[in-house]
This record gives C-alpha cells, sequence and structure tokens, in this order.
C-alpha cells in the first residue's frame, strides 16, 4: 500500500464522518491527526504544543492543507504532501485571522467539525480520533519498526549503567541513542533505588543510582508512540523482588492474552483486578491505571471500570500492570490470530511465561 492509498482509505473515514455528523469540512489542527493523515507527516515546530503550525481541511471533494508562508514550503517539500494530492492555501505570518478567513472562503465555518477546541468550530475530537483505532498494514509496519528500534535502544542503554549514574543521566544516554533514529520521547519516568517503591510516575531526577533502577519511556516516531518499562540491577537480584516482578509479568502477559478483538476493555480491567487479588495484592491494582489504547497519544483511552470500547482488529494497546516497586510494559497489536508484539526483549534475561495456548518471552530484570 502507498501512501496515497493509505491517505485515501482515512480520507474515506473522514468523510463518512461528515456524512454522519452533517458536516461541510473537517479541520485537523493537532500535531497527532496531523501525523495519523498524512500517513507520518510531522506538523510540529515547538514539541510542547498540541497544535500543528499547518492544519488540514478535508471536505467532500478536497483535502487542502492551509499554512502561513513560514510553514508552507516545508509542508509542500519535507513532508511530500504536494507529491500525495494536497491543495495548498497560504497566508501571511502577521495576519492573526488568516487561517479563519482561509476557511471561510472555503465553507461555512458553521458546518466546520475541528479536533481542538477553541477556535469556534464544532468539537469533534473523540469521533476523529475513534477514526485512528484501527491501524492499516502500513502503519503496523512502521509501528513494528519503532518497537524494535526503541526496545534495542532502551535494552542496549541499561546494559551501560554503572553505580552513582544519576537517573537523568541514564535518560540522557537513552535520549541520544533513540535521536540517532530521529525517534523522540513524549514521557520519561526513571527510578533508582526507594524511588522505584515510593511513585508510579517517577520524572527523572539528579538521584544516584545504587542498586535498582527501573525506566520507562514513550518513544515517538511518524506520530506513532509505543512504550516500554525495563529494569535493572546491579548485583543479585533479591529474591522477593524477582517473585514480585514474576507476578507482576505474569498478570501483564494474562492481560495481553485475554485482549482479543471483540471484547468489551472493562472485562479486562475487571479480569486483572481479580489477578491482582489472587497473588495477594488485592488493592494494588488501585494504586495505578493498569494502561489501555494506544497508537498516536501514549494513551488514546485509559481503560476504567466504566469503559465502553471494544477491543479491535489491528488495534494497539499497552497494559502496565505495577506492583509497589515492579511494572512490566510491552506494547502488542490486538488482531484476531493472537497479539502482535510492538516492543519486546532483545538483550535481557528471557522470562518464558506459558498462557494457555501461548508462549510469551519476556524480560526479565536484567542485572550488572
Amino acid at each position: 500500500m502507498t501512501k496515497k492509498q493509505e491517505i485515501a482509505i482515512k480520507e474515506q473515514r473522514l468523510r463518512k464522518l461528515l456524512d454522519d455528523l452533517g458536516l461541510d469540512g473537517i479541520l485537523l489542527k493537532s500535531q497527532v491527526n496531523f501525523n495519523w493523515f498524512t500517513a507520518g507527516g510531522l506538523n510540529v515546530v515547538t514539541i510542547a504544543d498540541t497544535q500543528g503550525v499547518s492544519s488540514i481541511l478535508i471536505t467532500r471533494s478536497k483535502r487542502i492543507v492551509i499554512s502561513d508562508v513560514i510553514e508552507f514550503p516545508r509542508m509542500s517539500e519535507d513532508e511530500g504532501l504536494q507529491d500525495l494530492d494536497f491543495e495548498f492555501m497560504t497566508y501571511d505570518w502577521y495576519a492573526q485571522d488568516g487561517e479563519s478567513k482561509t476557511l471561510k472562503s472555503i465553507v461555512d465555518p458553521e458546518k466546520i467539525g475541528c479536533d481542538l477546541p477553541g477556535f469556534g468550530y464544532r468539537l469533534i475530537a473523540k469521533e476523529i480520533q475513534e477514526q485512528r483505532y484501527q491501524l492499516l498494514q502500513p502503519e503496523i509496519d512502521r509501528y513494528l519498526w519503532l518497537g524494535n528500534a526503541a526496545s534495542v535502544a532502551l535494552e542496549s542503554t541499561l546494559t551501560r549503567v554503572e553505580k552513582g549514574m544519576t537517573e537523568c543521566q541514564v535518560i540522557g544516554m537513552l535520549s541520544e541513542r533513540l535521536w540517532k533514529d530521529r525517534i523522540d520521547s513524549i514521557c520519561w519516568q526513571a527510578a533508582a533505588d526507594e524511588r522505584a517503591y515510593k511513585y508510579r510516575h517517577p520524572i527523572p531526577t539528579e538521584k544516584k543510582l545504587d542498586k535498582y533502577l527501573l525506566v520507562n519511556c514513550n518513544a515517538r516516531k511518524w506520530g506513532l508512540v509505543t512504550t516500554i518499562t525495563r529494569s535493572v540491577y546491579l548485583g543479585k537480584v533479591p529474591l522477593d523482588l524477582q517473585r514480585q516482578y514474576l507476578t507482576t509479568t505474569e498478570i501483564e502477559c494474562e492481560m495481553i492474552h485475554k485482549s482479543k478483538p471483540g471484547l468489551p476493555v472493562k472485562e479486562i480491567l475487571s479480569f486483572t483486578a481479580g489477578l491482582y487479588e489472587k497473588n495477594g495484592f488485592t488493592d494494588e491494582w488501585k494504586k495505578h491505571h493498569q494502561g489501555g489504547a494506544q497508537g498516536y497519544k501514549n494513551r488514546d483511552y485509559l481503560v476504567v471500570p466504566s469503559s465502553q470500547e471494544i477491543i479491535l482488529e489491528n488495534q494497539c494497546f499497552c497494559w502496565n500492570p505495577s506492583i509497589a516497586g515492579t511494572k512490566s510494559e510491552d506494547a502488542f497489536i490486538a488482531t484476531s490470530t493472537g497479539p502482535l508484539p510492538i516492543t519486546k526483549r532483545i538483550f535481557f534475561p528471557s522470562l518464558k511465561i506459558q498462557i494457555q495456548d501461548t508462549l510469551f518471552d519476556r524480560p526479565g530484570i536484567l542485572e550488572l
């Protein structure tokens, strides 16, 4: 499937949405939806922004990039949109209402749905997000490449960890490794020693490592985000930590095995709560979310007891069960033939875990 074919399928999804919602245009202003619709294009200058630097308008007959004169050349050339059947409309960078006037010349603003609030258009962010859930084959291919690269980057970095390194120093090493492949991360977590037991979202600090380090990264390329967590121990891993980590990993494997297209996601959470209780950690699941759907965001949605979503064919998920001090986390794609791993064990020791008819090869804690 070519990029043009991929974009055409996504365009069909949005044009059906136009009909379903009684609209004449859909305006994509967010970075994530630009990433998705353009098959991996980037409309970012400031990474911290949600809004992109150019917009895309989809009508029943056209797809138009609306951009100021600063961004137009890169949108056209670097992102290759000139070769992907996009039309372009530009405005002066100093015209504060340049985009809105341009849009008004094309379609009635009252009949535009937008993926971001605050611009006076009908907000349809959730409806657009749902169009991203089922991945096309080129997206799956890109995801598998990214998952392998992120796995290699994190695991190879952690083989170089030494006593006295700071959490942020390790993250710096990992960042350098990822950026060699133009992979960025939208979230870092690193916890040395007691911080791994105290915090479920430990942002990296200047704390120095003594024995135990837990590291997580959310790696992004082509707009796709994958999440991975690994742990290392300097010396022999204590038996109680080893047992707890195995329990955490077995819970994740059970969750992945149960994640089949057609299943309501809330059943995964209910099932998982039972696994925690069975292993003697009854309320532990209440102390941190257990993950959810993934794609062009680190979590398209978190799964909670009231969730109404259904697992779709070729939808990405990432579960992250945790018990204070341990977490197990690798992304996968749910398919009717079984889970397709995105991130995976590369260099780390292997834990073979059998769940019914499926044998999982999961990473253990690396001893250094």
